[in-house]
């Protein structure tokens, strides 16, 4: 079980239960049994595996909401291009900048399910920062699964004004 070694209040929550936290407000997103909505826990790490975008996207704007910045939606091209950033991150280890129009970009490599990853994003400061970016209105999110790399599983997470 992930750890949030950041307190909330006074004391320190397990992960899961910030994430069901955020998700509260989420409309449609039953896990029907009290747990992480499939979507949210599918794992990533097998050939064929589909991220749940919308669900993905929803935590993320749940997320913003707290830090008082707007919802972002979803941006086909933006898909498209964290896609490309995620098969390059896989082949070559090493993450991308955020490139020209992009107010930001998120990576990680090794997280088997987006709960996970959302958690480490949200844990560290500066990723934190940058899912908090107010100026951001588009998102692209995207993972790979490459069993020959170093850790498997690779994600982007693109953000446009």
């Amino acid at each position: 079980m992930l750890r949030s070694t950041r307190p909330f209040g006074r004391i320190a929550l397990p992960a899961e239960t910030i994430l069901l936290a955020l998700l509260a407000g989420c409309m449609g997103m039953d896990s029907g049994g009290g747990g992480l909505p499939s979507g949210l826990t599918a794992q990533m790490d097998a050939p064929g595996a589909s991220l749940d975008r919308p669900t993905a996207l929803a935590v993320i704007n749940q997320y913003r909401a707290t830090t008082g910045a707007p919802p972002l939606t979803d941006d086909p091209g933006l898909d498209a291009q964290a896609q490309s950033l995620a098969a390059a991150y896989a082949k070559t280890g090493k993450a991308a900048a955020p490139g020209t129009g992009l107010v930001g970009l998120r990576a990680s490599a090794g997280y088997a399910n987006f709960a996970e990853t959302f958690s480490g994003w949200r844990n560290s400061p500066a990723d934190a920062a940058v899912l908090g970016n107010a100026s951001a209105r588009r998102a692209g999110l995207a993972v790979t699964y490459d069993p020959n790399s170093t850790y498997g599983v690779y994600w982007i997470l693109v953000l446009a004004g």
